[in-house]
């Protein structure tokens, strides 16, 4: 992995810090982003843009492109080093980061979306991610998942060097009755990471492998050291506060006899005798996924929990009868219906809680979200409760059940990005497909958001126009229906093709007329020349285009299995007619490890054809060579061209929105949110790409003294060692480079050869 930005060295200390981290913030995403001087004979790079307003009604969403937020999971970090406390969002659905600064000063201070956070972050964040100040240095630390337990990286960085991370355990481990093992915790739950006994070193309560009953290690850093910055924990309680709950239900049994929770395991030091509990493998245990919230509800100095559970809506408070931290006090009391002085959590599935400020007043808010990938609520499901009490003595408010969502375009689940003109007003609206959204109770669903497109030809707006556009969520359509628009018929408005999740489609035929809002006909089924069904078996992803440039629209399929269809049209311009050429148009197969769900996107420009596909693997896969190659292979310019992981679900969409000559990206993702980019002429970031991706290693890396560079070529080479800033710091064909003068941070090395191209990023420690 690489560690984000280091900025600023020796003399560049005395230049503002926190632009130099912006500075290099841009550098590095339009680096890892697009650049299209194959595309146009020029050099610009795709960058993130917010121009286009997104409204409902007549007011503007905040920050409609940041995205969108399935099963997010909340942190407070200063991560600009400005002084005041930053929002993180780390969301379980494909591991991906999104982040709000703090603008302002509170309590006028608002969120403005960061985009390409990731950047900033350990890339192999997974499942959970906390972010808390485990040494006491004030700056917030990352726990993250490690393989059966807990991983975490120390915040090394400041206000001159930006936000850097330090590796500090790559397994968090634990004293089990004298055996040292890691610190369980299922990649399924989200532990509490809390100082229990208020002596100023984080310790972690967790439910135990079979999730009846929460285990509680002590950090002994403050016991042997005197100072809260190690990691060293003993399972001090198998059976904190003295409650277990029912395998089979959300019920809890308070002051349980049953071992290891009986009395006998209480006494300080506050662990039974005798061996730890023989679990079962994870996989067999009944009850698994639990979230763990630890706070003083009732300023009485001990912790109480909330509890959330993988099988039911609501959230637990387990109320704690004791008054002395380290005591090891039970639970006394329980209310399935926290909080229940407002408006009770509920959400369908799996509730996890965070206790963090949202609003900047100081006070520490309470967020719910789910916690269940696929199976829970993906649009309206970030509950904030605002405090109006004490961050010791809270009371909670119910505010809203869509926070930051509102302010966002979110369409629960794998978003597409279509253009068309619904009215026919010459403008470009705005569709966005998706894969599903939930549907209570556990139930899932496919529909078509539309935004209208109320600007103007150069200055673009969209204003929501409706949610489920041809009612298709009645249409019994299946997950992931993905719609394709083109005049078929040529009577100047555009008809309708459907792909349906069971590979096969349907066409409906728009008799409005140009110039009038859309009025499709019933649906019928996709026939070929030989009048039989198209069908490509599962999760048709078409598209209507003109691939082979006689004046008739073609038909190009995605299918599941990552390879793309290609039907001719044979007919006339008044009567298509679709004939089968390959079913594996160009050799292109975005499949993986898993399945591909190849989502095809072809477009021109300056008579050259290009191709973006996107896939299950988050990532943009861009092929050329197209024209001349139809029923050839067409050449695979890069994997992940765009260096932009949306997690999971890639799709794309280019077109020139604002009729400016350059060209805009929407990408839709896993998270049901759309990103847009607009190509910048101007950008003196971007680094030319040949049509090849070249494939080298740099090692090691992080490297502190030399550099080597690994490459599959017998070609000459050119390497070019970059600055965030742009300085060239070294030239040269050399494999083997001496880095050791090199102040610490982070570099880009461009490797060339007459064939082919890459950069790389690696950190000099």
């Amino acid at each position: 992995m690489w560690l984000p930005v280091k900025i600023e060295c020796l003399f560049h200390k005395t230049v503002n810090s926190w632009n130099a981290t912006l500075q290099s913030l841009v550098i590095l995403f339009t680096l890892a982003s697009i650049n299209l001087a194959s595309f146009a004979q020029t050099n610009f790079a795709f960058e993130y843009n917010t121009d286009p307003i997104v409204k409902i009604g007549s007011t503007p969403l905040k920050f409609p492109w940041s995205g969108g937020i399935n099963y997010g999971q909340f942190s407070n970090i200063d991560y600009d080093f400005d002084g005041d406390q930053d929002l993180f969002v780390f969301d379980r659905s494909g591991d991906e980061i999104l982040l709000f600064e703090q603008t302002a000063i509170a309590p006028n201070s608002n969120w403005e979306f960061v985009p390409n956070a990731h950047l900033l972050f350990p890339s192999d964040c997974r499942y959970r991610v906390a972010l808390l100040d485990y040494n006491g240095d004030g700056k917030n630390d990352l726990f993250t998942y490690g393989i059966g337990g807990i991983k975490v990286y120390k915040n090394i960085g400041n206000s001159s060097i930006g936000l850097q991370w330090e590796l500090s355990k790559n397994l968090v481990e634990t004293n089990y009755l004298g055996s040292l093992t890691n610190l369980y915790v299922s990649s399924s739950d989200i532990p509490a990471y809390v100082d229990v006994e208020d002596d100023g070193d984080i310790d972690v309560l967790t439910f135990h492998i079979g999730g009846e009953r929460i285990e509680y290690h002590q950090n002994q850093s403050m016991e042997l050291y005197g100072i809260p910055d190690s990691l060293v924990f003993v399972l001090k309680n198998e059976c904190w506060g003295q409650f277990r709950e029912d395998q089979n239900n959300n019920n809890i049994f308070l002051n349980d006899t049953q071992s290891p929770c009986g009395t006998g395991n209480i006494p300080n030091p506050q662990i039974g005798t005798g061996p730890p509990i023989k679990e079962p493998i994870e996989s067999t245990v009944k009850h698994s996924g639990s979230s763990v919230l630890a706070l003083d509800m009732n300023n009485n100095g001990v912790l109480d929990l909330v509890l959330g559970d993988v099988s039911y809506p609501g959230l637990t408070l387990l109320t704690n009868g004791g008054t002395i931290p380290n005591s090891n006090s039970a639970m006394i009391a329980q209310d399935h219906n926290f909080p229940s002085n407002t408006t009770p959590a509920s959400m369908q599935l799996f509730p996890a809680s965070y206790y963090v400020d949202v609003d900047n007043d100081g006070l520490k808010d309470l967020i719910v979200a789910p916690n269940a990938k696929t199976i829970s609520e993906n649009q309206k499901s970030v509950l904030f409760y605002k405090n109006n009490g004490t961050n010791t003595a809270p009371n909670f408010s119910y505010q809203t059940n869509e926070f930051l969502q509102k302010e966002m375009i979110d369409h629960g689940f794998g978003s597409i990005p279509i253009l068309f003109d619904q009215n026919s007003d010459g403008k470009r609206d705005l569709l966005t497909a998706n894969f599903f959204r939930y549907k209570p109770t556990l139930l899932k669903e496919s529909y078509f958001l539309v935004h209208r497109n109320t600007g103007n030809a150069t200055t673009p707006e969209f204003t929501f126009l409706e949610n489920d556009f041809l009612s298709l969520s009645t249409l019994n359509y299946g997950l992931r229906a993905v719609p394709t628009f083109g005049d078929l018929d040529n009577d100047g408005d555009e008809d309708l093709i459907i792909g349906k999740d069971n590979g096969s489609l349907v066409k409906y035929t728009n008799t409005a007329g140009a110039g009038n809002p859309v009025n499709f006909t019933s649906p019928e089924i996709v026939l070929d020349n030989n009048a039989i069904e198209i069908n490509v078996l599962a999760y048709a992803h078409p598209q209507l285009f003109d691939l082979d440039n006689d004046g008739l629209l073609d038909l190009i399929i995605g299918k599941k299995t990552g390879e793309i269809s290609y039907y001719k049209n044979i007919g006339s311009s008044t009567i298509p007619v679709f004939s089968l050429q390959s079913s594996t148009l160009g050799n292109v197969d975005v499949s993986s490890a898993t399945d591909a769900y190849a989502a095809p996107h072809f477009f021109r420009v300056n008579d050259t054809t290009h191709l973006f596909v996107g896939a299950y693997d988050g990532q943009l896969h861009y092929y050329n060579n197209i024209d001349d190659s139809l029923a050839t292979s067409f050449t695979l310019v890069s994997a992940n061209y765009l260096g932009i992981d949306v997690g999971l679900y890639s799709s794309f969409w280019v077109e020139d929105i604002d009729n400016d000559g350059n060209l805009n990206l929407f990408v839709g993702q896993d998270l049901g949110g759309l990103s847009l980019f607009e190509a910048n002429p101007n950008s003196t970031a971007a680094i030319s790409e040949n049509n090849k991706e070249l494939q080298c290693v740099l090692y090691p890396n992080p490297t502190k003294q030399q550099l080597n560079v690994s490459l599959e070529t017998t070609s000459p080479v050119t390497i070019i060692i970059k600055d965030l800033n742009g300085k060239v710091l070294f030239e040269g064909n050399e494999t083997t480079i001496d880095v050791s003068s090199f102040c610490n941070g982070i570099y880009l090395l461009q490797i060339s050869t007459n064939e082919a191209s890459a950069v790389k990023r690696f950190v000099k420690q």
